[in-house]
């Protein structure tokens, strides 16, 4: 238990003074952000989420058109579990920077679950090509904790339709390298329309292959956000679907079943270019039911 404590106490102290030092730097600079159109992005509505625990416990964000083009944004989440498996928690700092037609995108996220705990370092790339097509690649590894990956990679291209480019559509493949044995690979087909007044529909579906044993696992979500760039988004999401493989200990593991995910998100700007990011999650599976918050703050620049 001691250990444990001491474990604890490390990881909050680094993640604090990363999650500072990242402000610091935010609030030297004067430059003001752009204003925000239909262009390459990641999505709100699991911006303050924890990187996904499993291949196919949660869709990967998707590219898309309310982004935050230059931020930084530190905060953490506590989530209770059922049946005795205790409770999350932890912190995490993100980022985006935008130089030409790059959206580059960096996190630290820091997690103690299931009796262990390690961190997670993820970086990537969103890439306009033209005003129709743009496409992101993201990767990334960790430093302990039997949860996180080894390894994951995900790549999304993306497709603007009609006069005001109101419809997306994506497409996208993954890969997931589990601690132990496993291994998986997945194909994302989703679509996100903007109607003229501020609401915006997403919805996608993942198809998963995971090794060994090929078990199949599609899952799929739907998304209502409503609000404004410099105001509010305000977002509900539900996912639902199968899932491989979760790993809740270095040896044990449960398989093939079904989940179903509830995220409210509440994006507010305070100030011009600060805000806070307030997130509540719950989580359902055959095996117990998770729930929490995680509460953020972001700054532009």
């Amino acid at each position: 238990m001691t250990i444990i404590r001491q474990q604890r106490r490390r990881l909050a102290m680094a993640l604090l003074l990363l999650s500072f030092t990242a402000l610091t730097r935010a609030q030297g600079q004067d430059i003001v952000a752009p204003a925000i159109v239909p262009s390459s992005s990641s999505d709100l509505a699991n911006a303050a989420q924890t990187s996904p625990l499993q291949p196919d416990s949660e869709i990967p964000p998707q590219p898309g058109p309310k982004q935050l083009t230059n931020f930084v944004e530190a905060g953490g989440d506590y989530l209770n579990l059922s049946n005795g498996f205790g409770h999350w928690v932890g912190g995490y700092a993100r980022g985006n920077v935008t130089t030409g037609n790059n959206v580059w995108n960096a996190e630290v996220n820091g997690q103690h679950e299931f009796g262990d705990a390690g961190v997670y370092m993820g970086a990537g790339d969103t890439y306009t090509f033209n005003s129709d097509w743009y496409g992101s690649l993201t990767v990334g590894s960790s430093v302990g904790g039997f949860f996180w990956p080894r390894f994951r990679s995900d790549g999304f291209i993306n497709k603007k339709w009609m006069s005001r480019k109101q419809l997306i559509t994506t497409f996208g493949f993954g890969y997931y390298a589990a601690k132990d044995a496993h291994r998986d690979h997945s194909f994302f087909f989703g679509s996100t329309y903007y109607f003229t007044k501020p609401w915006i529909v997403e919805e996608g579906i993942r198809f998963n292959v995971s090794n060994p044993g090929s078990v199949f696992s599609p899952a799929a979500f739907v998304a209502v956000t409503q609000g404004r760039n410099k105001q509010h988004y305000f977002t509900v999401r539900t996912g639902f679907g199968k899932e491989a493989f979760q790993v809740i200990g270095p040896r044990v593991s449960f398989s093939d079943f079904q989940s179903q995910t509830l995220t409210v998100t509440w994006r507010q700007w305070i100030g011009t270019n600060w805000g806070v990011n307030l997130v509540g999650d719950y989580y359902h599976s055959p095996f117990y039911q998770r729930g929490g918050t995680t509460l953020g703050f972001f700054r532009e620049f």
